[in-house]
């Protein structure tokens, strides 16, 4: 579960599979479990049992003015943002993603500026508690899925654009009995600023990228970089040999499943198991990585995935779900231009509509249910 934006009803497997299918399926090489230019060191521990919680989300009106509400995954609206400046030049909250039954992100600054944040969680009755005072650097914030950890990257080289250089980061964990820092790690020339996208049970997932492309397309990298960090020692390991240097990152299930998208003349969704086997499934309409709207989500169990699917020679948005067990695509129904929003524990998908802000759960089948007809859904502000 990550952080990201005409009625037909669904008969049987045959509908299912008419949308997609698996092109291919390989053993990707054993990866190293040498840190990629990283350092770190801990004791252990066991993967904590996930708790059962209704995640938190922000959502808007798109009428101004609109500070925004907070909702629940159920569509149940509860309080308005927090207080204080959220929206706009002024705004000094950034909301990263959920984190458990809350948000999490950092306060104290403006975007853009530079200084001192604090780490907040952000309840669903408005209620706001400082994590972490005082951390130093823009950090890059991520809660765990279960909402009982937190952690944050700091970088400590940002290249400029052109630079040979690494740009390196920081790592730093919290679980509620003090911050520690767990390691270092760096990516390679050609990305400038670092970012934590997930944290799982499978580990932390730092992207790095770039703003050094023009205003339509502003990162010049073919493919984003991505690094899992094993939250208990600090290792940290590059994902290109597991996943392909031709695919980006885009989620990551409890079990260590991957789900990228591949760049070049046959774009694709590759799977990648726990053991290391890659399936790539093509998607009709998905003709280049471009195409995909807010991303692919992938459920926390593995067993779908989904991706939004808006291409500029194609009227409107398609949402579709990629059954893994049995390759079987889906075209959800009963309502139109939604892009995913997240996973709940449960298996039901969380969409919203942004043209007309709506947001709406989707079942497994693909069935499209209005939970709230003013406000669309989203999983951060300020650091999208």
């Amino acid at each position: 579960m990550r952080i990201q934006r005409a009625a037909l009803v669904i008969a049987g497997a045959a509908t299912l599979a008419a949308c997609g299918s698996a092109t291919s399926s390989s053993r990707a090489p054993t990866p190293s479990t040498a840190p990629t230019s990283g350092s770190g060191g801990g004791t252990a521990s066991p993967t904590p049992t996930r708790p059962s919680f209704e995640p938190l989300l922000v959502a808007f009106t798109g009428v101004d003015p609109d500070r925004g509400m907070l909702m629940l995954a159920s569509g149940q609206a509860t309080v308005p943002m927090p207080s204080g400046p959220v929206i706009g030049a002024d705004a000094t909250l950034a909301i990263s993603g959920p984190f458990g039954a809350r948000m999490i992100g950092t306060d104290g600054q403006q975007g853009g500026s530079s200084g001192l944040v604090s780490i907040v969680a952000v309840s669903s009755d408005g209620t706001v508690t400082t994590l972490e005072k005082n951390v130093a650097g823009s950090p890059s914030v991520v809660g765990r899925d279960d909402g009982q950890a937190w952690a944050w990257a700091v970088q400590t080289n940002s290249p400029a654009c052109g630079s040979s250089t690494r740009a390196a980061f920081d790592i730093d964990t919290d679980d509620g009995n003090g911050a520690r820092k767990i390691g270092s790690a760096s990516f390679g020339a050609g990305v400038t600023q670092v970012s934590f996208v997930a944290w799982t049970a499978a580990g932390i997932v730092a992207q790095g990228d770039n703003t050094c492309g023009g205003p339509g397309d502003p990162s010049t990298l073919a493919i984003s970089p991505a690094i899992l960090i094993d939250p208990a020692t600090g290792a940290a390991t590059g994902l290109a040999s597991r996943i392909g240097t031709d695919c980006n990152f885009e989620d990551i299930a409890d079990d260590g499943t991957i789900v990228c998208s591949v760049v070049g003349s046959a774009p694709a969704l590759r799977v990648v198991a726990p053991d290391g086997t890659r399936t790539n499934y093509s998607i009709s309409g998905l003709t280049s990585r471009q195409c995909i709207n807010g991303g692919v989500q992938l459920s926390a169990d593995a067993g779908f995935a989904a991706v939004s699917i808006s291409c500029p020679t194609a009227s409107g948005t398609r949402l579709v779900l990629l059954d893994l067990a049995s390759g079987h695509v889906v075209t959800v129904t009963g309502a139109s231009n939604l892009a995913p929003t997240l996973w709940t524990p449960d298996d039901v998908l969380v969409a919203s509509a942004f043209g007309d802000h709506k947001t709406y759960s989707v079942a497994t089948s693909g069935m499209a249910a209005l939970i709230n007809s003013t406000y669309a859904a989203q999983t951060c502000i300020n650091t999208c």
